[in-house]
């Protein structure tokens, strides 16, 4: 009978699964003209302003009409990218920093994630990254975030981040947070939501007979800023612009001071922002993104001003292995000035 219950509760939960990626692998096709702005963003709150101002309606170019596209992981970011479908997109920052050195035509227009990662566990007594040597930690994105700040972190307290664990890895955050539902790990690299959607499936239904107690159990940003002394957040992602549009300062600069509204305006409003979400992304759930709002830090600085943290934060990449930021430090270029509007004295 033990049996049977645990079959029937594995079916329920793949068939979950399945439904969710087959949602999430439906993206329509948009093709990208002088009629349209393309944004391509994740299922990561640096995309929820960017639903906010095409829900809203108030970032409107003339006839310009605003499209979206869904990606889910970097590499499909990178297709993207390159194959020219996406003028504005929302990119890990050294992704950015890997096009720009790549000689693609882009610019860093704002960082806006400073705050996302955890380790999730089904141990609450782990408070830091030492406390899981000789764990298997379910770890999305080979060779982009999160696992290079998570390579950083170990090195930086000497440990072999591939030898002193057990990194299984997984496509996405979303599959990490899978196999902590099923309980094929006991611990994961989470990005929010997708941290808070896990936690929240593991205390409903059949789930939380199988998968209870799931914890948020490393801040990863409180362990950057006490291993690298500085503070506790680290310059993840943001917006980029690419190609033509970065020609067009004006609407530059309105999507710039708009995109910053919103972010305010989704971290003052978490609940009506989740309705958002999920309107653009319904695999989400409204509790997910609400909870999850709560826990990350979304501030829109603008290229210049993120310019400082984000270049410690590169020197520490570089320094570890070029080749993470695209092989050299981005010039100034790489950095779009923002325009600041003045009135003349009469």
């Amino acid at each position: 009978m033990k049996h049977i219950f645990y079959l029937t509760i594995s079916v329920f939960l793949i068939s979950l699964i399945s439904c969710n990626s087959s949602k999430s692998s439906d993206n329509k096709k948009v093709e990208n003209t002088k009629n349209n702005i393309v944004f391509a963003v994740p299922f990561a709150p640096v995309s929820y302003p960017i639903l906010k101002m095409i829900d809203d309606g108030k970032f409107q170019q003339g006839k310009k009409k605003l499209e979206l596209l869904i990606w889910k992981t970097p590499d499909q970011l990178k297709s993207m990218v390159a194959g020219n479908q996406a003028d504005i997109f929302a990119a890990p920052s050294n992704v950015g920093a890997i096009f720009y050195n790549k000689g693609l035509d882009v610019k860093l227009l704002n960082i806006s994630i400073w705050r996302a990662i955890w380790l999730v566990s089904r141990s609450n007594d782990k408070k830091t990254l030492a406390d899981f040597k000789g764990e298997t930690i379910a770890m999305p994105f080979k060779g982009d975030m999160p696992q290079i700040v998570f390579m950083e972190l170990a090195k930086k307290q000497g440990l072999n981040p591939e030898k002193d664990f057990k990194l299984e890895y997984v496509p996405s955050p979303m599959d990490a947070a899978q196999k902590m539902i099923m309980r094929r790990v006991d611990n994961a690299m989470l990005i929010d939501p997708a941290v808070s959607i896990v936690i929240e499936k593991s205390k409903k239904g059949l789930i939380s007979v199988v998968a209870p107690d799931i914890y948020r159990s490393v801040d990863i940003q409180n362990e950057w800023g006490r291993l690298f002394k500085t503070k506790n957040e680290i310059p993840f992602a943001g917006i980029m612009g690419k190609g033509e549009i970065l020609k067009d300062t004006i609407l530059i600069n309105d999507f710039i001071n708009e995109y910053a509204k919103a972010t305010k305006w989704c971290m003052e409003n978490p609940e009506e922002a989740a309705k958002i979400v999920v309107k653009y992304i319904p695999q989400l759930s409204e509790k997910g993104v609400s909870e999850a709002m709560r826990n990350v830090i979304l501030r829109a600085d603008d290229a210049l001003k993120a310019k400082v943290p984000l270049t410690k934060f590169f020197e520490v990449l570089y320094k570890s292995k070029p080749a993470l930021i695209g092989g050299k430090m981005p010039d100034n270029d790489f950095y779009f000035k923002l325009r600041v509007e003045t009135k003349e004295v009469e």
